[in-house]
């Protein structure tokens, strides 16, 4: 291709660009961008560390009242936030995201699952509804004991995502009467963080 041909091609691709983008929805951000971003957002106060990425096609199985089904992923990135560097863990948080026929009904059923875990443990499954319509459920034991002290989920269908997060029971602060109540803040210190991160391009 000579030099002439090259700035026509190049001129006729800068002109159908902006057209093409026009027609077609942005594509979600790649896990591993929304990873990164996530790590740069929650610091000080946490360090992003063990950093996971499951690309292709992974399952898994889920049982709710005798009913399973079988939760398929595309991209899975996992990572652990530290309290501080070298700290003790507190967050285990899995981005996912299934094939996108799948999003809605895998929405359902991971909801249900949550509602079931609730039902079991005695407690309510605490809801909120985020701007943009993104959806935030939380169980929470009623009280301090065992391995882990919550489970958190995000559903995000605009971005075609869902972030699990499980607090497992590894801060000082979750000792004593006052434990629910420090679960709880850290929850809202680390949702805040996360979701104050400016959208991936």
């Amino acid at each position: 291709m000579n030099m002439m041909q090259c700035a026509a091609a190049a001129a006729l691709c800068s002109s159908l660009s902006p057209a093409m983008a026009a027609a077609s929805p942005a594509a979600p951000p790649f896990l591993d961008v929304l990873a990164y971003q996530y790590a740069a957002c929650v610091k000080p106060a946490y360090h992003q560390v063990d950093l996971l990425l499951q690309d292709g096609t992974g399952r898994y199985q889920i049982d709710v009242k005798g009913e399973a089904y079988t939760i398929e992923l595309q991209e899975r990135m996992g990572f652990s936030l530290q309290a501080g560097i070298g700290g003790p863990v507190a967050a285990v948080v899995k981005l996912d995201r299934p094939p996108k026929e799948q999003f809605g009904e895998q929405a359902r059923w991971r909801e249900r699952w949550l509602r079931d875990v609730a039902e079991r443990s005695g407690v309510e499954l605490e809801e909120r509804t985020l701007a943009g319509g993104a959806r935030l459920l939380a169980v929470n034991k009623g009280e301090i004991k065992g391995n882990y002290v919550g489970q958190s989920l995000l559903i995000d269908a605009k971005r075609q995502l869902f972030i699990d997060i499980a607090w497992p029971n590894t801060l000082d602060t979750y000792r004593g009467p006052e434990g629910p109540r420090y679960v709880r803040q850290v929850q809202e210190d680390v949702w805040q963080r996360i979701l104050s991160c400016p959208p991936a391009a």
